[in-house]
């Protein structure tokens, strides 16, 4: 049965990088970047046989993921063997020594809460103080497409809880980064429930907002759409012959010459070209595609101050008080106050009261912060296209002041299942990013069918309203996953995701340009 399975899935295309995608829900601490101890020496190898599809090629896969525990060690490797149809190996991924610094997918001691502690390599979800600035930020979102080496590294002094921290999402390019300080002021105080009050100072950044989109060429125009991207003196061709508009005699493909007043390449290269011809012989009217350079980075800055006061701690039921104030730099600033976390019986559960002023938005940096940061623009018409970055940043301007409400809650079924569900209801004039929905329902069921495991996402954020009726929108994501037992040591797992991006602007989702979308059927084993 096995056998047979993984000879099926070494011939189906599968898209693997939707284990980017896996869905996070703002407030839930459950989802970040962390474990527990374990005790002893652990070793785990789990693997992936299948197919994959990277930009227009497929290949077939081979990946192995060992993992090693020792106490607070941990050291996880990605080996990953793609086979072209041509049956050899896929050579771009052994050829620098970057590739082979890619094969590590995780290197750390301890978690944050330990004296000392780092984590190298993916980060699934990263959050800084009560997510006003990072809010389960992702280096892994398009994996194993684009491999980021990120990582953290911080100190938790003895000293009235002193310690600081610091993140970068790629430690090659380090563009997105985060740093952070804390304390507790009130320690030595032994002053009631102030002992217990944690400060925290935080700063995040992207040094390059275009930098997802590189530029080979140091020509200026991304290689997203730069037809040349080799060639610093070549970035358009209109027609798409493969001939540069700046030495094509054609710019437009009407099978005619350009006249060469309208063509400097023509008039140059062939001086005297209309001596004795006709006028109908020539194209005299030529449009050319247009596109946005760039030069030099773009970079955005938040800073925050955050808090948080345990009031009752006890083995049935805790309860606890905690503030942010954030600023985005040359925008708008957001606070988080009062806001007060449960943990209950089945129950984890966040309310906070939220205000925001113009050109805010909360957790800046958030899970498809890595998607997001920049997008391709393309407004076509009927004779050429026009081609620019947008980025992040730029809907901040559209923003407006509110004021209201987020709210979290967990429920865990007796590990059977679990629902979880995020709120924001933000008010305020002309308001059109306050409401924002987050959804996933889980369930593990035992011994039913050898199902292991059945969710599904879905989220619409920071729209004007919340539009059921239209559920592809360029702020909605949706994912599931299903994973079936074969055997002892593996699995079979089906995932789908899709995410949206409004390329033209209109509105509307609707064509395959504008629906990211991810399909992955794999087998997964442990032993």
């Amino acid at each position: 049965m096995l056998k047979a399975c993984l000879i099926l899935f070494m011939m189906l295309p599968a898209l693997f990088w939707a284990q980017g995608l896996e869905p996070t829900i703002p407030g839930d601490p459950v989802q970040d970047d962390n474990y527990e101890d374990s005790e002893g020496f652990n070793y785990g190898m789990s693997g992936v046989v299948g197919a994959i599809n990277i930009g227009d090629e497929t290949y077939s896969q081979f990946r192995l993921r060992p993992e090693i525990s020792l106490g607070k060690f941990g050291f996880g490797l990605d080996i990953d063997l793609l086979i072209t149809s041509d049956g050899e190996i896929r050579k771009e991924d052994w050829q620098d020594w970057e590739d082979y610094v890619n094969k590590i997918f995780f290197v750390r001691w301890a978690n944050r809460s330990d004296p000392f502690y780092f984590k190298a390599g993916g980060i699934s979800s990263y959050t800084l103080g009560h997510g006003l600035i990072f809010d389960h930020f992702s280096n892994v979102l398009r994996y194993p497409e684009v491999k980021n080496v990120g990582g953290y590294v911080g100190l938790n002094l003895p000293y009235a809880g002193a310690g600081f921290e610091f993140f970068t999402h790629n430690i090659y390019k380090n563009e997105v980064i985060a740093g952070r300080i804390h304390a507790d002021p009130f320690y030595y105080t032994k002053v009631p429930i102030l002992e217990k009050l944690k400060l925290g100072i935080n700063i995040g950044t992207d040094r390059n907002q275009y930098g997802k989109y590189p530029d080979k060429d140091g020509d200026g125009y991304p290689d997203v759409y730069d037809k040349f991207p080799s060639n610093p003196d070549q970035y358009r061709d209109t027609d798409d012959d493969g001939i540069a508009d700046n030495v094509d005699t054609d710019i437009n493909g009407t099978g005619l010459i350009d006249h060469p007043s309208v063509n400097d390449y023509v008039a140059q290269t062939y001086p005297g070209i209309t001596a004795g011809a006709d006028s109908t012989d020539f194209n005299w009217l030529v449009y050319r595609d247009e596109a946005q350079k760039y030069s030099g980075n773009k970079d955005i800055n938040i800073f925050s101050v955050d808090y948080i006061l345990p009031l009752i701690e006890t083995p049935l039921f805790n309860l606890d008080h905690y503030g942010e104030y954030a600023i985005i730099d040359k925008y708008g600033h957001g606070v988080i106050f009062p806001g007060f976390s449960s943990r209950f019986s089945i129950f984890d559960v966040k309310f906070e009261f939220r205000s925001f002023s113009d050109e805010f938005l909360p957790g800046y940096f958030d899970r498809l912060y890595e998607e997001n940061r920049a997008q391709v623009s393309v407004e076509q018409t009927d004779r050429f296209r026009t081609y620019s970055l947008t980025t992040k940043e730029e809907v901040l301007a559209a923003a407006q002041n509110a004021l209201g409400w987020f709210s979290f809650l967990r429920a865990n079924v007796m590990d059977l299942g679990y629902i979880k569900v995020a709120f924001q209801d933000m008010y305020g004039e002309d308001m059109n990013t306050g409401k924002s929905l987050w959804a996933n329902v889980t369930a593990n069921p035992h011994n039913v069918m050898r199902l292991k495991e059945a969710s599904i996402s879905y989220s619409q954020a920071y729209v004007p309203y919340l539009d059921f009726g239209k559920l592809r929108t360029s702020n909605a994501t949706i994912s599931g996953r299903l994973v079936y037992n074969i055997s002892e040591t593996a699995d079979l797992v089906g995932r789908y995701n899709e995410m949206y991006v409004d390329t033209n602007r209109d509105g509307k989702i609707k064509g395959n340009s504008e629906v990211i979308s991810s399909f992955a059927l794999s087998v997964e084993f442990t032993f």
